[in-house]
């Protein structure tokens, strides 16, 4: 079974909306049409990310503000597994260097994730990347919307 990473950029504005729609088969319509799909490929498995966002959240190196927290839990009503960050998560760049860590610091069991070696370390490093390049672009008034699913 396969799991797929979105990253979507969400005027603050346009939150609510999302919000408001959650609990009820349109938060995914919501979010299509109030959030901005990013064109970054990604090339693993959607687990990966979760499986490194999960770590990192463990780690308080990156995690929702209160704010965001509520509103990604009315989201996660239907549609699960979505995280929200802000700007402000850009405190945290120099903590998501690919190398400061080994795959096994932020992927629990490679193995189970059906990666060797080489490929856990290049999906960690790839994951780091795209979220430090993503967060780091994020405007005063934007979010990043991410699902995995």
């Amino acid at each position: 079974m396969s799991s797929v990473a979105s990253l979507y950029i969400v005027e603050t504005s346009n939150l609510q909306a999302i919000v408001d729609a959650a609990g009820s088969a349109r938060a995914p319509t919501a979010v299509d049409q109030f959030g901005k799909e990013l064109d970054a490929e990604y090339g693993w498995s959607g687990y990966v990310m979760l499986n490194v966002l999960q770590r990192l959240n463990s780690l308080n190196i990156l995690h929702e503000g209160p704010g965001l927290r509520e509103a990604s839990e009315a989201i996660n009503a239907n549609y699960y597994y979505t995280t929200l960050l802000a700007g402000d998560a850009g405190a945290f760049l120099d903590r998501l260097n690919p190398a400061a860590y080994d795959p096994g610091d932020l992927l629990d069991g490679p193995i189970e994730l059906q990666l060797d070696d080489e490929e856990a370390r290049y999906a960690m490093e790839e994951t780091l990347l795209l979220m430090s390049d993503t967060i780091a672009r994020l405007s005063d008034d934007e979010v990043l919307l991410l699902h995995i699913g």
